[in-house]
């Protein structure tokens, strides 16, 4: 016997550069500050360091830490700006990719032209819903872009409501 899963809602949206960008603005606002005061005290810690080696006359340690402190900020400043160019020269920016999500009651499954996948819900990180789009995390660093006006099974206001039920704990509403 054969189980037939009823799609609850299925999804289409074109991933292009506005749709990033304005993706990567949404998540510069949601975690910029805390990327920056987490920058700012790790750097600080690391400049104390610094200062307490350079009193005791630690010439070997002093030079470890700037090293550190260089390398730290070479991480969180070249890294990000890297990876966001690398996505924007990605075949799904450049080529316009359109991705299928199709919302099953006990799962989610993705379709792009290269490849298919599926997730549960419990995999999702965190979910944030504006005025035109649902950002699905699936960590903190990869998510799911689900334009509102791109519903052809189920509204947006009923998939609001459905994966507000399913992960309440995850999801926020933000302007």
């Amino acid at each position: 016997m054969v189980m037939v899963l009823k799609i609850l809602f299925k999804n289409t949206t074109k991933y292009s550069k506005s749709i990033y960008t304005k993706f990567l603005q949404f998540h510069k606002k949601q975690y910029g500050l805390k990327y920056s005061l987490y920058t700012a005290l790790i750097s600080f810690l690391l400049l104390f360091c610094i200062i307490v080696q350079l009193k005791v006359h630690n010439i070997a340690l002093i030079v470890v830490f700037c090293t550190i402190i260089v390398c730290f900020f070479l991480w969180r400043y070249v890294r990000p700006i890297t990876e966001v160019n690398k996505e924007f020269q990605s075949p799904k920016i450049q080529s316009e990719e359109e991705f299928t999500f199709i919302f099953y009651e006990k799962c989610i499954k993705i379709s792009g032209k290269s490849k298919a996948y599926s997730l549960k819900y419990y995999q999702l990180y965190k979910i944030f819903e504006t005025d035109s789009f649902f950002y699905l995390y699936i960590d903190s660093n990869h998510s799911l872009l689900l334009d509102k006006n791109s519903f052809l099974i189920g509204s947006s206001n009923d998939f609001s409501n459905f994966i507000h039920k399913k992960c309440w704990y995850k999801f926020k509403k933000v302007k």
